[in-house]
């Protein structure tokens, strides 16, 4: 079986075909002229991978697993061509790609500690944690789909107006509260203030929750110019799957923040307790003290094309300017703000 670069939709894999030297007709999708490879020569990544999953009675087939949590494969219809044609050529004890099956327990352990954790955050050992249990499992390592931040890059954070007709904030006034005054966040504990930016100036409108009318200072933050980059943790980043012996890391890895990063991105209500906040303040200076990063970045759920930026050392970066606004049209069909 030949397959080409039309066949999958991970971006490793794609560049390894797109680099080879033979150039011929696609016989999964039926491309022609194509850079060509045997599906044979995947054969030990695919072993790989397969290993990672156990035949179950009932439940998602493995086609659809693989797709719905990697987008791997071009299209479903490539995923079951290649996989019929794969898995009978390997060791397992799954039968094609319409058969259910369910992660290895060591996978489905691993990511399930976090509810494990976060009980015991909340209700239990709150200070005197066991980080050689994190360790043990592989997450010190697993927080490194890390992007650069640079002074080119402009964030943005919001302050609504508690009264109309005010001039904007001042450029200091638009940093994290100091730490006395500083409230229990998603991302910080009380009294270590982190500074909660936004990847776009729509989105800070949603964030701080803006209704009709409201006057709010929108200011513009970057990253100061003396410093070349700084490295921020990713959950929003897509992670190829395609890395050849270490399969089962990247699949740990990606389960694991993407359990973080739903409650990461819950929205704070004014009637939450601070206790719902402690897992991820936790897992947030597990980040800083353990990966180095300077920050996190994930999705918003109140703008779904947003991101929120945290930054730890909020001297960092540096508020550029500041302007007013006023909120003049609300659409609220659609709950987009303008």
């Amino acid at each position: 079986m030949k397959v080409c670069p039309n066949c999958f939709a991970d971006t490793e894999l794609k560049s390894l075909i797109s680099a080879s030297t033979m150039i011929g007709d696609c016989t999964v999708c039926n491309t022609k002229e194509q850079p060509i490879m045997d599906i044979d020569e995947f054969k030990d990544f695919f072993q790989e991978l397969i290993d990672n999953y156990i035949p179950t009675s009932e439940g998602e087939n493995i086609k659809n697993k693989i797709q719905g949590n990697w987008s791997f494969f071009s299209d479903p219809q490539v995923a079951e061509r290649i996989l019929n044609f794969v898995i009978p050529e390997i060791d397992t004890e799954i039968s094609n790609a319409n058969s259910p099956v369910e992660y290895i327990e060591e996978i489905l352990n691993n990511h399930g500690y976090w509810e494990t954790l976060k009980n015991d955050l909340k209700w239990s050992n709150r200070f005197l944690l066991n980080i050689e249990q994190l360790l043990d499992l592989g997450w010190d390592g697993f927080f490194n789909t890390q992007y650069r931040l640079t002074p080119e890059t402009c964030l943005f954070r919001a302050r609504v107006h508690h009264q109309s007709g005010n001039d904007a904030y001042t450029e200091k006034d638009m940093y994290s509260p100091k730490r006395h005054f500083a409230k229990g966040g998603r991302a910080n504990p009380s009294g270590i203030p982190y500074l909660y930016l936004c990847d776009n100036p729509e989105t800070v409108l949603y964030e701080v929750r803006a209704s009709y009318l409201d006057e709010l200072s929108i200011a513009s933050f970057q990253l100061k110019s003396h410093h070349e980059f700084v490295n921020i943790v990713d959950f929003t980043e897509d992670t190829p799957l395609f890395r050849p012996e270490m399969v089962r890391e990247t699949i740990m890895a990606k389960l694991l923040r993407e359990r973080i990063s739903q409650d990461l991105s819950k929205p704070m209500r004014r009637y939450d307790s601070e206790i719902e906040y402690i897992p991820t303040q936790f897992i947030c200076e597990f980040i800083r003290v353990y990966t180095g990063a300077s920050g996190i970045r994930f999705a918003s759920s109140l703008h779904p094309s947003g991101k929120n930026i945290v930054v730890f050392d909020q001297s960092l970066m540096d508020c550029t300017v500041v302007d007013l606004h006023k909120v003049t049209k609300f659409k609220l069909k659609s709950k987009e703000v303008i």
